[in-house]
């Protein structure tokens, strides 16, 4: 054999070789092995993030994402301490104990929050402030009384600290100190909808968004509508700030998921769904 035909053959035996030791390892981990990347907490933005996590995992199907049930916000939170998930959604700004923690943020939107009412419910199109209180304290309980057709007032009510109910408690005075007297309590976000949608003549509040695919209808306040413009105007001043709290370092899968929110479809999908979409920043490392 010649010389450079013995170099040949000693370089396919070395690429054969090298070729047989990849076939014969054991074949590195599948995408569908790998741990999804869970985003657990508030009931609040939870059809949200399940319609953008879904819209993700279409455009890189190699990834998972699962959005459980609410546990509330601090339940999120805890669950991204305890490793159990890796990012929280949230419905209010991190406290300063979470922070000392190592937590971090990103607020990508906020969602009206709304008192809406059952399909049942026609002829109110807003309600003042002080009609609120009237509702919420039972002064009046029927709606014949704010130009609707006769028939009892339903009240869902949330307890503090939720966050609606905190927000609506600064927004409104007096509000807070109404607690939840002689009313229906839902103990979750998709629990308040469902009570709202399932009885004739109920009212509730909770975020615009999580009312999306149902037949409830939002009301104005003093005539004012829970739009996203009216909320970046500042006219409609009540709104819920999502958001998702992280601990670095973040998986790639993660770090991809926040920096897809940016995206014009993912910003579409926010403002379908009555929120005003906010600029977003990738996550530092």
């Amino acid at each position: 054999m010649s010389k450079p035909a013995a170099v040949r053959g000693t370089l396919f035996a070395a690429v054969l070789a090298a070729f047989c030791s990849l076939a014969c390892a054991a074949p590195p981990a599948r995408a569908a092995d790998a741990p999804p990347l869970v985003i657990a907490g508030t009931g609040d933005s939870e059809e949200l993030l399940r319609i953008l996590a879904a819209r993700y995992m279409r455009e890189f199907p190699g990834t998972r994402i699962e959005v459980p049930d609410s546990i509330g916000t601090s339940g999120g939170i805890k669950a991204v301490l305890a490793g159990k998930a890796e990012l929280a959604r949230t419905a209010r700004p991190l406290r300063d104990e979470e922070k000392a923690q190592g937590l971090a943020e990103i607020v990508f939107a906020r969602s009206p929050l709304v008192f809406a009412v059952n399909p049942s419910v026609t002829g109110v199109e807003s309600l003042t402030k002080e009609q609120v209180l009237d509702v919420f304290s039972g002064k009046v309980a029927d709606w014949a009384a704010l130009g609707a057709p006769a028939g009892p007032i339903r009240k869902v009510c949330r307890e503090t600290p939720e966050t609606g109910r905190v927000i609506l408690n600064a927004a409104i005075d007096g509000f807070e100190a109404l607690g939840c007297r002689d009313q229906a309590v839902a103990y979750s976000t998709p629990e308040a909808v469902a009570m709202t949608a399932d009885n004739a003549g109920a009212i509730g509040y909770f975020a615009k968004s999580a009312m999306t695919g149902t037949k409830l209808r939002a009301l104005a306040i003093s005539g004012v509508a829970p739009t996203p413009e009216n909320v970046n105007r500042g006219t409609y001043g009540i709104f819920i700030p999502f958001a998702l709290v992280y601990k670095r370092p973040l998986s790639p899968a993660a770090t991809g998921f926040i920096k897809a929110l940016a995206l014009p479809d993912a910003r579409t999908a926010m403002a379908n769904y009555g929120c005003l979409p906010l600029p977003v920043s990738p996550p530092s490392p």
